[in-house]
């Protein structure tokens, strides 16, 4: 969901240790910062770190369960709760048998508004290792001229196939470093920090690139292009002022075309880009670290096509026309309305805003790379299809949690097709599909990792028809790797053949939203979920309750024993 949640909740089975630190007896009471007493506690209530519960009840209790765990907790005692997430304490007290069960929640200050009881998800840290690929492609313009940064990009291949796995890798002189992830990475350099001859170690791999510095542009635009245009290759352009093109502009392989600080393109006519791999097109800022605006199309005519071509350092505007631009409010490399845009084989890094915005277009993007990007953006009322594509690190690949809505992909009321795709590092959701409208998303092959909240969030809501299709997909090291949250009646999730493994929780039905209804259905066929702290939870957050009749097995393995579907198979190895 987007990160602007109110609730979630972890699973009702946690480790008492894992939790909690049982203090000495106070005999004075409860007198210190956060300290809540037993009497006072209320079910149904939420509370924030520092929170110790002290036992005050005079009466002797004959049990006390925390979590489905039994514990030792007298009068006197205090409990101090470390970590966050959903409690619930049972009491039962000696000679009446009274019983007595206490919901509750515990939530740190930082993460209130995004997430409710829940525990911190940080994903945990890869280990490097040397590369040992047997072909590296270097992506890279080769020419540049004074003051602009270089983006690098490099694919590291076994076998014709991305490598799995990460490597630390470095750049020359400045020792600038950097990460190959599953097989890919990129860097940019400043000025200042370039050179005619760039090496590059590649997780012990040395990697040589040759450039060409230039001291003037051949081409300098602005304003209104009308008619047939064509921009001849290996040309060096300024893009001074907002530029018009109204007729067709096409864009020859090795092309640097570089745009002034908060400069747009208009496009109502075509563009085609025609980068080669060993001479690639270049779009970006005039300067290092600053950033252009972006493209804005509109219309049928407008279509943009491309092919090895890099664009960086784009959404300049998050003020004025710019500012409702989606869940990012932020100006969008490429804003397409009524348009189509087809990207095969192109590089987008470094941009300070998101990177599509489409409303009502069709967009085929085949061999593309997103990294480093506050969101690769919004699709609405779109039809998409993504192939053979990687989005990561959004905005950035540090374990440092941000309340951003840095999602890697949003869809709201469009059709999609995904396969053979990677959304990993960011510091919302992998992909989240929301809103109140319908649509069929359908994602095969596809692996979702290391992020903070869901690796795909999926929700809807009045009565719209939505379908979500995952196959033979991978939720790794997420918060919560697959979530059907507040959503329609006819909304149904399907995961085929799927595993979700090492993430906070593997499977959840239910949502984080006081307001909100969850009325979806998800079926579960041939997967596993394995060595989560939760491998399946149902919980719905209005209710403080499951709907377990929403949830569907049939033929799935969990790494431990699920009370709310005992019928899930458990495996140990």
């Amino acid at each position: 969901m987007r990160i602007k949640r109110i609730v979630t909740l972890l699973p009702v089975l946690l480790m008492f240790a894992c939790c909690c630190d049982k203090l000495p007896p106070e005999a004075e009471g409860c007198d210190r910062e956060g300290c809540f007493e037993l009497s006072d506690l209320e079910t149904r209530t939420d509370h924030l770190l520092p929170f110790i519960l002290y036992n005050d009840v005079a009466a002797d209790l004959e049990s006390v369960m925390l979590n489905g765990e039994s514990i030792e907790f007298e009068f006197g005692q205090a409990i101090e709760f470390v970590n966050t997430g959903f409690f619930e304490l049972a009491l039962k007290f000696k000679g009446t048998g009274e019983e007595e069960t206490i919901l509750f929640t515990v939530s740190s200050s930082e993460r209130a508004h995004a997430e409710w009881g829940i525990a911190t998800w940080i994903p945990y840290q890869f280990e490097t290792k040397s590369l040992r690929a047997d072909e590296i492609i270097a992506l890279y313009p080769h020419r540049f001229i004074e003051g602009m940064g270089v983006p690098f990009i490099f694919y590291a291949r076994q076998n014709g196939m991305n490598m799995e796995g990460y490597s630390l890798a470095t750049a020359g002189s400045t020792g600038q470093e950097f990460y190959i992830k599953h097989g890919v990475g990129s860097v940019m350099l400043g000025k200042g920090s370039i050179n005619s001859f760039q090496s590059f170690d590649l997780g012990a791999q040395e990697v040589d690139l040759e450039l060409q510095q230039v001291n003037s542009y051949t081409l300098e635009l602005g304003g209104t292009i009308s008619g047939a245009y064509s921009i001849p290759e290996n040309s060096v352009v300024l893009v001074s002022d907002n530029l018009n093109i109204t007729g067709p502009l096409q864009i020859g392989a090795g092309t640097l075309i570089l745009v002034e600080e908060g400069v747009n393109i208009y496009n109502d006519g075509p563009v085609t880009i025609l980068g080669q791999i060993d001479n690639p097109v270049l779009i970006t800022c005039t300067e290092s670290g600053k950033y252009w605006g972006g493209f804005i199309s509109n219309g049928s005519e407008s279509r943009i096509e491309a092919r090895y071509t890099i664009f960086c350092q784009s959404g300049f505007h998050n003020t004025g026309e710019y500012a409702g631009w989606g869940h990012a409010q932020r100006q969008a490399l490429f804003r397409t309305q009524n348009s189509e845009l087809a990207l095969d084989h192109c590089y987008m890094t470094d941009h300070i805003g998101q990177i599509f915005y489409p409303t009502g277009s069709v967009l085929s993007l085949d061999n593309i790379l997103v990294q480093r990007a506050k969101t690769s953006g919004q699709l609405n009322t779109t039809t998409t299809e993504i192939t053979n594509s990687i989005f990561t690190d959004f905005p950035d690949d540090t374990y440092v949690y941000r309340d951003e809505d840095n999602d890697a992909l949003y869809i709201n009321n469009s059709d999609v097709t995904i396969s053979n795709c990677i959304f990993m590092f960011a510091k919302d959701d992998g992909v989240d599909s929301g809103l109140n409208e319908g649509g069929v998303v359908t994602v095969t092959d596809s692996r979702f990792e290391a992020c903070f909240h869901e690796g795909a969030a999926l929700s809807s809501q009045n009565d719209v028809e939505k379908i979500h299709h995952f196959t033979g997909c991978t939720f790794f090291n997420c918060g919560q790797g697959l979530e059907l949250g507040f959503s329609s009646p006819n909304h149904s999730v399907y995961a085929d053949s799927c595993k979700f493994l090492n993430n906070g929780i593997g499977i959840r039905y239910g949502d984080n939203y006081e307001w909100s209804s969850v009325s979806g259905q998800m079926f579960i066929t041939r997967s596993q979920s394995l060595y989560n702290e939760k491998d399946v939870w149902n919980m719905v957050r209005n209710l403080w309750a499951p709907r377990l009749d929403r949830m569907h097995f049939d033929n799935v393995q969990v790494s431990s024993y699920v009370a709310q579907y005992p019928g899930l198979e458990v495996v140990t190895n």
